[in-house]
């Protein structure tokens, strides 16, 4: 019986997968207590001759499952999760990478503490090769565990999203995503949008760990900063569906204005795609968005925890609420790319 099963959405990372996999089947908690679950999601390039010579080298550890059409990563981790046999459950991308102590850092607090779910540090990395960190921790805070007693512990750790925004960096104990229906939505980018909010609202025993040990890679290859794509539009499709769920669950009952500063973050996350992974941005895209939060959240100025919000989510969120025509619009989206620019963006 297997510790963890690690399941890892693949597609088109020929280049990487290698040593992702380099970095799983070399740490220190031993490889006969992990299980390797990959999910070729229908790609194009090599990958997949990869993925076959790892399962020669380890067929024992490693468990390959091909999808002849492109589903995108949240139907993989789905299918993952469905063929995952130990108790914990870990997601990776396939172009990132993993301290070599990852599993055995995380594993120790999950059994010491009974844990939920035990996350860590991570940082994006643009190395090229199989490097390390150097940096023993991301902050001057120790590494903790939080349990979630009460409601409005629950509340300040959904508003902080303190197990960060990604699947990955973490391990998870597999009944508490089967008990709570904390899946992700398929044929979609953007999954991990609908996938955290539950996460933090679920969670009852936490462990954080703020040593560095998830390396995120800068892949400018990547989907989601794909440029002038149609994918980006799931943003908002996401946003629907994540807003129709906290109703399903009656969630808005106890934590409305929680869920309310977390849609509003997620207006202000498509306006920051939409201005700046199109070179034309479309109005009529921004008119939509414009009408989903305003419907739902008439006057963003008014929730809780408005003073949170950052300047530059703040002159987002103030163009959505704002009645500019296309002109203006299009000049607002000048304005918001040279000052990217400025910043060194990705």
């Amino acid at each position: 019986m297997k510790k963890i099963s690690i399941i890892i959405p693949c597609y088109n990372t020929e280049r990487y997968v290698d040593r992702c996999l380099t970095s799983i089947t070399s740490q220190t908690i031993g490889l006969d207590n992990l299980e390797i679950i990959c999910v070729d999601d229908a790609s194009t390039d090599s990958t997949w001759l990869h993925l076959q010579e790892w399962e020669g080298r380890f067929p024992d550890n490693i468990i390959l499952i091909p999808l002849s059409v492109n589903q995108k990563a949240g139907t993989a981790r789905n299918i993952g999760l469905n063929y995952a046999s130990a108790d914990l459950v870990a997601f990776i991308d396939s172009d990132d990478w993993v301290e070599i102590d990852y599993f055995e850092r995380l594993y120790k607090p999950m059994i010491q503490f009974d844990c939920d779910v035990v996350c860590c540090q991570s940082k994006r990395d643009p190395a090229r090769t199989l490097v390390y960190f150097n940096e023993e921790c991301s902050g001057e805070t120790a590494d903790r565990f939080l349990a979630m007693d009460t409601e409005e512990k629950t509340k300040q750790l959904f508003k902080d999203k303190i197990m960060g925004k990604a699947a990955w960096g973490k391990l998870i104990r597999k009944s508490f995503l089967m008990d709570h229906d904390i899946f992700f939505p398929e044929n979609l980018v953007y999954e991990d949008n609908f996938w955290i909010p539950l996460l933090h609202i679920y969670v009852k025993r936490l462990y954080v760990i703020e040593k560095y040990l998830y390396h995120w890679f800068v892949n400018f290859d990547s989907i989601t900063l794909s440029k002038n794509v149609d994918f980006h539009v799931d943003w908002i499709t996401i946003q629907f569906i994540k807003k129709n769920e906290y109703e399903r669950r009656g969630l808005f009952q106890k934590y409305r204005e929680e869920l309310e500063y977390d849609l509003l973050i997620d207006a202000a996350g498509f306006m920051s795609v939409l201005l700046s992974r199109y070179e034309e941005p479309s109005f009529s895209l921004y008119q939509l968005e414009k009408e989903f939060v305003t419907t739902y959240i008439p006057d963003y100025k008014s929730c809780k925890y408005a003073t949170d919000f950052l300047a530059y989510s703040s002159s987002l969120l103030a163009a959505l609420y704002s009645p500019m025509n296309r002109e203006q619009f299009q000049e607002f989206a000048q304005t918001i790319n040279r000052v990217l620019d400025s910043l060194g963006r990705y």
